[in-house]
């Protein structure tokens, strides 16, 4: 009986070596790696969206600054938006990866082209994780966003906010939640920074809440109620709405 034994773990030793092996190198998602793997989302269209965002609060109040989607008519939203990738397509066209488009997710034009929203299997779903948080080849931080955003627009001076400070204060992800707007499975990840701005930034910040809410300049200097109930008021009216994942501002989850 002991010689069966000792063979039987002489022939599983490698098997469970691997399989510890896997899973050291996916134990951050463990759940999705077996879900995706093994589970039902194996060979389901998963959606990606990998973004980061600003979190710029007024100096001494429980103001922020949103500005209005491009994409979503009416919509005000943190300061950011999806990451752009680098490099060769080698490894993308390796997992199948097919980009957004007007079907399947948002429409990609000039300003989105190579933006990190695009569809994979399921099973090549940790993959992607793990490429994600190497932080290779990929944009690690929105400061493109916040340029395009608010420098380039006019909202705030460029040559007051030319240099700026920021940290990463969170990371939050939604993984295989289904999305009826597209249809489809999806795995979201937000990084939140938020501005830490010198004495001269936190004057021009503060200037703006001195005009009173004008959609028409792109923008919104809205309070954390505003944020909890997902909208712009003023005089029992609505103005805008805001996206959901501000919440992720105020720390929240959606």
């Amino acid at each position: 009986m002991a010689d069966i034994f000792t063979s039987l773990l002489v022939l599983t030793k490698p098997i469970l070596k691997k399989g510890a092996t896997i899973a050291w190198e996916n134990r951050n998602h463990l759940k999705v790696f077996f879900k995706t793997k093994y589970g039902k989302y194996k060979n389901k269209d998963i959606r990606f969206s990998m973004s980061g965002l600003y979190k710029i609060q007024i100096p001494d109040t429980n103001k922020y600054l949103l500005v209005l989607n491009r994409r979503i008519e009416n919509q005000l939203q943190p300061i950011g938006g999806a990451y752009k990738r680098y490099g060769d397509d080698s490894l993308f066209n390796k997992w199948g990866y097919k980009p957004d488009n007007s079907r399947n997710g948002l429409n990609v034009d000039e300003k989105s082209f190579s933006d990190l929203r695009f569809t994979v299997k399921g099973k090549n779903a940790v993959d992607v994780l793990n490429w994600f948080e190497a932080g290779g080849e990929r944009e690690t931080e929105p400061r493109r966003e916040f340029r395009e955003e608010l420098l380039d627009t006019g909202i705030l001076d460029p040559q007051i906010f030319q240099h700026f400070n920021h940290k990463h204060i969170r990371r939050y992800s939604k993984n295989l939640s289904w999305s009826d707007y597209f249809s489809c499975y999806e795995i979201l990840t937000f990084d939140v920074f938020e501005l830490l701005p010198n004495e001269e930034q936190k004057k021009a910040l503060i200037d703006l809440t001195k005009q009173e809410n004008d959609l028409s300049q792109g923008y919104a200097i809205v309070s954390c109620d505003d944020i909890e109930q997902l909208r712009l008021m003023s005089r029992d009216k609505q103005l805008a709405r805001i996206g959901q994942h501000t919440k992720l501002l105020i720390n929240k989850d959606f």
